[in-house]
């Protein structure tokens, strides 16, 4: 047998087990990029007193694109019925915050300033009288992006023109991390913190903390929502003030999103490489061991 045989074999058995803990981290990996962007009723929860045969959530796309130039962008939101029977006359708002301008919603109302939840700038009222079991309906929404500030939108949908509130999804964020691109439409997020044109790409990927009361009812707009948790209402029968924290400090209403859960699972590329690359260093190590005896013999 040939002096370098064993070496060779060495260095391939060596090689083989390295690839074999490479290949796995890699796929790891390759799945974790692959992963769809979430979507659906991320940010969504039911009211806090939901009457009972009432099972009602809502959708936005996990996706949306904005022009450049004119800032125009377009989605569909949904609201579904859980129940097992016909939904009875509910009542679904579209509304926009900070830089997500809601421009017109098919088939239904401006919202009158006047009535808008607290800081929003815009938003529509939705009748919906009747929805079969199991079944959902789409709203054609358009609305303008500015892609020089973050921009949220929030669904709330409350039983008719009453403040009951059967389900919010958000105030819940669009927006991109990179604006380095050079095409004519940006893709923005749901779920991602828009990073203003110009600013420094820290993904944050967050929504804000879904409110727990309805606020203004009768006329077209019905039950409304707050941007802030904890609203109440006063003496006078008008909501009153978000409630504030221990220190005076009102809570924030735009600039701090609660953290979403990271999805996927975390990459073993590090782990696999080092242990690789010792497992190299150990074969070179005996390979000049047996070398070193059969020179010797």
């Amino acid at each position: 047998m040939s002096p370098a045989l064993p070496v060779t074999v060495a260095l391939a058995a060596s090689a083989s087990l390295a690839a074999a803990l490479l290949v796995p981290s890699v796929a790891v990996a390759s799945q974790s990029a692959a992963e769809p962007t979430p979507g659906s009723g991320q940010g969504g929860s039911p009211g806090p007193s939901v009457p009972a045969g009432y099972k009602v959530t809502t959708g936005l796309p996990g996706k949306i694109t904005v022009g450049k130039k004119t800032g125009n962008t377009s989605l569909n939101a949904t609201i579904r019925n859980g129940e097992a029977k016909e939904l009875g006359a509910v009542r679904l708002k579209v509304v926009g915050f900070e830089g997500m301008q809601i421009k017109a919603v098919e088939g239904c109302s401006a919202i009158p300033a006047g009535e808008l939840p607290e800081g929003s700038n815009s938003g529509f009222s939705c009748a919906v009288d009747k929805l079969a079991a199991g079944q959902s309906r789409e709203y054609r929404v358009t609305a303008r992006f500015d892609l020089g500030k973050t921009g949220r939108i929030c669904l709330p949908v409350t039983l008719g023109d009453t403040k009951t509130l059967l389900w919010q999804q958000g105030p819940v964020h669009f927006g991109t991390t990179d604006t380095s691109s050079d095409a004519p439409d940006t893709p923005l997020l749901l779920g991602t913190k828009n990073v203003p044109s110009g600013g420094a790409a820290t993904p944050s990927g967050g929504t804000a903390s879904a409110p727990t009361a309805a606020g203004k009812s009768g006329g077209p707009s019905g039950g409304t929502v707050s941007a802030s948790p904890s609203t109440g209402t006063g003496k006078d029968g008008k909501e009153a003030a978000p409630s504030r924290s221990a220190g005076g400090a009102a809570p924030s209403t735009s600039e701090s999103p609660a953290e979403l859960p990271r999805t996927g699972s975390p990459s073993a590329l590090p782990l696999a490489g080092a242990l690789a690359g010792a497992l190299l260093v150990a074969g070179a190590v005996g390979i000049w061991v047996t070398t070193r005896r059969r020179g010797r013999h």
